[in-house]
């Protein structure tokens, strides 16, 4: 249920680059892109925006939430892997791998409209 701190948090984020950049329109929508690692379910996170978002300026505004699959990198091959499991070891030389996809959480995009 971590899903409604980080929500919030991301409200929060937007809204504070809000008002430093002087966005004087409506904020019609809020583009995030979460890792898969993060265990964050997409529907929970928009039902949390929801009944969040009321009374603010992103009263107008629909979250989008994309959800990144996880890449890993082997620094011995020198390629990324697109994983489905978390494996950390190069399929190609055994290697231990880098995450490098998959763990984030980024607000991508704040649409306005003047």
């Amino acid at each position: 249920m971590h899903e409604g701190s980080i929500t919030k948090s991301i409200m929060d984020t937007v809204l504070s680059t809000a008002a430093e950049e002087h966005i004087t329109g409506t904020i019609t929508a809020v583009q995030v892109t979460v890792g898969v690692c993060q265990g964050l379910l997409p529907e929970s996170m928009t039902m949390y925006f929801d009944i969040e978002k009321t009374g603010t300026l992103l009263e107008q505004a629909e979250l989008a939430v994309n959800v990144q699959g996880m890449v890993a990198h082997c620094p011995a091959c020198d390629t990324d892997h697109k994983l489905d499991v978390p494996v950390m070891y190069c399929p190609d030389c055994s290697t231990p791998m880098n995450l490098v996809k998959g763990h984030e959480i980024l607000i991508t995009a704040i649409e306005v409209e003047e």
